[in-house]
């Protein structure tokens, strides 16, 4: 049998041993690279393209499909226009204002830009539904979300047949954190939970129907996967309880969310969460979560012989690939063996695809990416 990318992905998510491990590069906004990062790679594969900008707040490239063919990337991503989606202004090369009336600054000049939210719409005061209703909210049927979804298409299928992931253009928890502040909004959801629920429906609202939007665009039937998340954990443990808060107050709207899009689809779900999960995964299960992204396996409890043993026959993982010591500051070889390590914890019977913790970061050398995704493309099933 010779398997297509798509084929691959789908085996792996449904728990099936594929030919080899699937893999990814850029199939969405968490697995991707820094730009420096990838101009070394370029350069070290002796590649010649101009850089395309995935988002430039985050400092993020989209690979190129020589470089997706290099390495025998099986995915593809379907996101909107700049990423989050709508509309937004820079004010100066550091200070960027989006679409929902965010200001992120860079926190260097540098060339490894990093930028975070500095104030918002609802930054002070007490928390109402009144202001949650006054603020200039963005239109989710705006088509600077879902103009060229179809072409994207297009150009995935003429070129083979690949797992097509959805981008959900926005979040829930971290848009509250931007809009409010993270400190504000964490304490709201404890003195104020009413109307954090209250903000954070209307964000669900926005993410369902912007992503309906990109649905139509693409045509269901090419939605494999569709990609949403965002962090619950510390490297040391939980941001919030996972039971009173998430399971009473957040895990409603992300239910909604997964289960609305899922079966406007029948894509698979991929949620993305930084840090330890563990204790979420339980519920993410609930919610009709497939597969965990980054699997940040330094985290406390992400042992991936852990994760495996505990929730491998109902939950994948896609990712595991050490970020914060192996990539970045170990030798070619080490990463060969820590990838062939995690292939075969987490891909045994299935249920994993292989990628990087998170975003490939500006120090990872291109070596190491090389020797990450070359022992994927040596990896046999059977």
């Amino acid at each position: 049998m010779t398997w297509t990318p798509r084929e691959r992905v789908l085996a792996a998510l449904n728990h099936e041993e594929p030919d080899r491990v699937p893999i990814d590069l850029g199939g969405t906004g968490a697995s991707s690279i820094v730009i420096q990062a990838y101009e070394r790679l370029k350069a070290h594969l002796g590649l010649v393209h101009e850089t395309t900008v995935l988002s430039k707040i985050n400092y993020l490239a989209m690979p190129d499909e020589s470089v997706l063919q290099r390495f025998g990337v099986d995915t593809r991503p379907l996101m909107a226009p700049g990423r989050r989606g709508g509309s937004g202004r820079w004010l100066d090369e550091l200070t960027y204002i989006d679409h929902f009336g965010v200001t992120y600054k860079s926190t260097t000049d540098t060339d490894d830009k990093h930028f975070l939210y500095k104030d918002g719409p609802l930054h002070g005061g007490k928390l109402t539904q009144d202001r949650v209703d006054a603020m200039d909210w963005p239109d989710p049927d705006d088509p600077g979300i879902f103009t060229g979804i179809k072409e994207q298409v297009a150009r995935y299928k003429a070129a083979g047949d690949y797992c097509l992931v959805l981008n959900v253009p926005d979040q829930v928890i971290h848009r509250a954190y931007a809009l409010r502040g993270m400190e504000d909004f964490l304490k709201d959801l404890y003195r104020n939970a009413e109307t954090a629920c209250y903000l954070m429906d209307r964000l669900a609202d926005y993410n369902i129907r912007a992503s309906e939007n990109m649905i139509r665009e693409a045509g269901a039937e090419n939605v494999d996967v569709i990609f949403f998340g965002e962090d619950l954990g510390t490297q040391e443990g939980c941001m919030f309880d996972p039971d009173a808060t998430y399971g009473r107050l957040i895990k409603p709207r992300h239910e909604r969310i997964i289960q609305t899009l899922k079966s406007l689809t029948g894509g698979k779900s991929l949620f993305h969460c930084c840090g330890s999960a563990y204790q979420f995964i339980d519920h993410l299960i609930d919610i009709g979560v497939d597969a965990l992204n980054p699997v940040q396996v330094t985290a406390k409890n992400m042992e991936p012989e852990r994760l495996k043993g505990e929730f491998g026959d109902r939950m994948a993982f896609w990712g595991g690939i050490n970020t914060q010591e192996v990539l970045p500051y170990q030798a070619a070889d080490a990463v060969t063996a820590e990838t062939e390590r995690c292939i075969n914890i987490f891909g045994k019977g299935g249920g994993y695809v292989l990628d990087a913790v998170h975003n490939i970061q500006f120090e990872v050398p291109p070596e190491n990416v090389v020797a990450m995704y070359d022992a994927g493309l040596r990896h046999r099933y059977h």
